[in-house]
């Protein structure tokens, strides 16, 4: 009986430790991944050096190995010497996760984008023009200088009032031509391509019967309009501290969207508000099927928002099945972001021409049922703060990454930054913006 009970004890105990093994592998692999990816783009897209990455992006996974093949235009991390993962760079379409096969062949794959951007530059106004200098540089000025223990890392400031560049400032180490990630901000930017597609009759926000993945169940009745107001009801899990379905669909999974396809239903379509960086991954997997061709496809974007209004430096990242990773990884100069903000303030109009729909951008800034003041479609909102224009909405990314549209005050503010520890307050800094105004 001793001995079954031995013999019990160390079944469960090898259960447990093969288990337990399983699991680490799976967070190092997602740790490796992450680590591939955000150095590739921050040094292939935005020219930065491993060094300084590695100080200031990789506080996650310090630990992880990083080696940069600038032949092949690679970048290879691995955790303690396993779970080696890999990022290959294409020109044009950043910055890719694959195994090694994989990278190969997309190395060998000719992408071309061709890129024509408008040359904008925001008319230059003096910021006492509409500030009080003083003021205003005391609310902005001490988010560029960092407590080590509690670091900000703001980046880049820009205000744009009346269509005016007012303020410009940039931490150091960064200018006007630094590509800067956005992170969940490309949400909105997945958003923008939602419309263009409705202003060509493609898509309309009521159609339901989205995908064939979904004709065969209670799918079938979402709505483009519940996933743009991230109220599906599909059930996915948004976390990032574990392996998740977050986390294997932005770095282990060869799809993102098919991946995100997959939820299952959880909640009635447009019951309930639940953020899901899937759902904005299945919206470009919507986008993809409406084009004959993928090259098409990829062309999309550049030709049809960023270079119309003057993006130039806009990078918007493909996944290894060579859909946009509508959710989470685009890069963008601080001025890049400050139009597209100020497109959705002009109702998506640029230089005279429509881009967007008629009163896209209204519905894009309207809160949406269900998220108690929090939520438009695929933009955020701060209706649960007194403060904080009604009208305002928010592009906002990991780590502290905002475009605050303010149609009331005809003003965009672009924060970035790399804030980690601690959140970035955007709608306390906004409102301290505000309030500097003559």
């Amino acid at each position: 009986m001793k001995k079954r009970i031995r013999y019990g004890i160390l079944g469960l105990t090898v259960v447990f430790l093969v288990l337990g093994i399983n699991y680490g592998l799976k967070y190092a692999f997602i740790g490796s991944s992450y680590a591939s990816k955000i150095v590739c783009s921050c040094h292939f897209i935005a020219g930065r050096e491993l060094e300084d990455i590695r100080q200031h992006d990789l506080y996650a996974v310090p630990f992880a190995s990083i080696d940069i093949d600038e032949v092949n235009k690679t970048v290879s991390s691995s955790i303690y010497g396993m779970a080696k993962t890999t990022a290959v760079y294409r020109e044009g379409i950043g910055c890719t996760l694959a195994n090694e096969p994989e990278a190969k062949s997309l190395k060998k794959e000719h992408v071309v984008i061709p890129r024509n951007p408008v040359i904008h530059r925001f008319p230059e106004a003096p910021r006492s023009t509409y500030f009080d200098s003083a003021a205003l540089e005391a609310v902005i000025e001490p988010t560029f200088v960092d407590d080590p223990k509690m670091p900000l890392q703001t980046r880049a400031v820009v205000i744009i009032k009346d269509g005016n560049l007012v303020y410009e400032k940039y931490g150091q180490g960064y200018s006007r031509d630094s590509k800067l990630m956005g992170w969940s901000m490309t949400k909105s930017v997945t958003n923008a391509m939602v419309g263009l597609m409705v202003k060509d009759g493609k898509l309309h926000l009521e159609q339901k019967n989205l995908l064939p993945d979904w004709l065969n169940d209670e799918r079938k009745d979402i709505a483009l309009t519940d996933l743009l107001h991230m109220s599906s009801g599909l059930e996915f899990v948004e976390d990032y501290s574990s392996p998740s379905d977050a986390t294997r669909m932005l770095f282990r999974a060869r799809a993102a969207g098919v991946y995100a396809i997959q939820s299952l239903p959880k909640y009635k379509p447009g019951e309930k508000f639940y953020y899901s960086s899937g759902t904005s991954n299945i919206l470009q997997e919507i986008i993809r099927r409406q084009f004959a061709s993928h090259a098409d496809y990829l062309r999309f974007p550049y030709a049809r928002l960023f270079d119309k209004i003057g993006m130039a430096g806009a990078v918007l990242e493909a996944d290894r099945s060579g859909t946009y990773v509508g959710s989470s990884f685009m890069y963008a100069t601080a001025l890049d972001w400050a139009r597209f903000g100020q497109l959705y303030l002009q109702d998506g109009v640029w230089n005279g021409e429509r881009i967007l729909p008629e009163g896209w951008a209204s519905y894009s800034g309207t809160e949406s049922p269900n998220s108690s003041g929090r939520y438009a479609a695929h933009f955020w909102k701060g209706s649960f703060d007194k403060d904080f224009p009604a009208d305002a909405y928010i592009a906002d990314g990991f780590e502290g990454q905002f475009v605050t549209i303010i149609p009331s005050r005809n003003m965009v503010v672009v924060r970035l930054g790399c804030t980690y520890g601690q959140e970035f307050d955007n709608i306390r800094f906004v409102n301290n913006i505000l309030r500097t105004l003559k």
